[in-house]
């Protein structure tokens, strides 16, 4: 007698395994947020570990990239942008900042071939309370407020005007001109106490559409620049970040700007048609500070705390803190050979899988 087999079970309980590790891949993927001793989240320091064996798809310049949704492991994810800058910091990364010429029509091309809805910048519109952003220079903070928080606060140029480094979408949700804080203005002002969540205009911190996002014809006129609330989720691009490549190298003694490893689905640069030449932007030179008159305030330590949707860590200057001796940069540590490659017929689903404590 021949035994009967149900194979439906034997496939459900397949099924089930995989949904199990791909909801399991996703928690380890994002670590939760630092929580400060007043219950606010906290930027992440850098993870020299994590810096050392960071995935990047593409490099120009000096700078790699990491593009979320090329990544088998990373496929399906998506952040809202504090968190999402926080997985780029955890690996000497931070959001992708448009402040090199070139650099956006360059991500655009990528954007059109790969079909990716939205992805995340580091861009940023000055809305906090008792950091500055009540300066008469930044006034209205739609207009003149914008920044790239991942490259040592760039300016974006003014929103008012048409600017050949500026990508705002010529429409929106109410079919106006971008930025336009559809949310934050739908939404409208809230009581509470000490101004906790309210912007210096008075809206809610939470609505308030104070992040920079890239839509792939939301409205039908091509791969443009919104601004989000920061709540909204989206896949992410990393770029490597000079000042916290350098803090690695000051506090931990280890140089990690080229510790990176080829991720899966990589970008021939060479293979994007008809984009300017674009160099990546340098390491800054160890210059002191410059105190400047109407400028970002800086806050009284690195890594200061930050509620959940703020960037209270921006306004601070390239070099790490001064309590962190300068010391010689030690040399690269050897790293160990990795073991082959997995075959089989999941070989390619979980080849690229680390544990966080390994």
């Amino acid at each position: 007698i021949q035994p009967v087999i149900n194979t439906s079970i034997t496939t459900t309980s397949e099924m089930r395994s995989l949904t199990l590790l791909t909801l399991l891949g996703a928690c380890l993927g994002q670590k939760p947020a630092r929580i400060g001793p007043d219950g606010k989240p906290l930027l992440n320091r850098p993870d020299v570990n994590e810096c050392m064996k960071r995935k990047t798809h593409m490099k120009v310049g000096n700078h790699n990239y990491f593009l979320s949704w090329r990544e088998p492991w990373h496929k399906f994810e998506d952040w809202d942008w504090f968190n999402g800058r926080n997985f780029c910091r955890d690996r000497c990364m931070d959001l992708v900042s448009f402040n090199t010429p070139g650099e956006f029509k360059m991500f655009e091309e990528i954007m059109k071939r790969d079909n990716v809805t939205s992805i995340y910048t580091s861009g940023r519109k000055c809305n906090f309370q008792n950091k500055g952003c009540d300066g008469t220079h930044l006034q209205p903070i739609n207009v003149n407020g914008w920044f790239w928080a991942g490259a040592n606060n760039d300016r974006i140029p003014a929103t008012n005007t048409p600017h050949p480094d500026a990508f705002w979408s010529p429409t929106g949700e109410t079919g106006i001109p971008q930025p336009d804080n559809h949310e934050g203005i739908k939404e409208g002002p809230i009581q509470a106490d000490n101004n906790i969540g309210i912007t210096i205009e008075g809206l809610q911190e939470f609505h308030d559409e104070a992040c920079l996002a890239v839509m792939n014809n939301k409205y039908g006129e091509g791969i443009k620049w919104h601004d989000v609330a920061c709540h909204y989720r989206s896949v992410i691009i990393c770029e490597d970040s000079d000042q916290l490549i350098n803090l690695i190298a000051t506090q931990e003694g280890v140089d990690v700007r080229d510790e990176a490893d080829e991720g899966t689905n990589s970008i021939d640069v060479d293979s994007l048609p008809q984009l300017p030449e674009i160099t990546a932007p340098l390491a800054p030179a160890p210059n002191p500070v410059r105190q400047q008159a109407q400028t970002f305030v800086q806050p009284p330590a690195q890594f200061a705390q930050q509620s959940q949707f703020q960037n209270a860590g921006q306004f601070q200057g390239q070099q790490p803190p001064q309590q962190f001796p300068q010391r010689p940069v030690a040399p690269r540590p050897v790293r160990p050979t990795r073991p082959a490659r997995p075959s089989g017929p999941f070989a390619n689903l979980f080849g690229n899988f680390r544990l966080p404590f390994f």
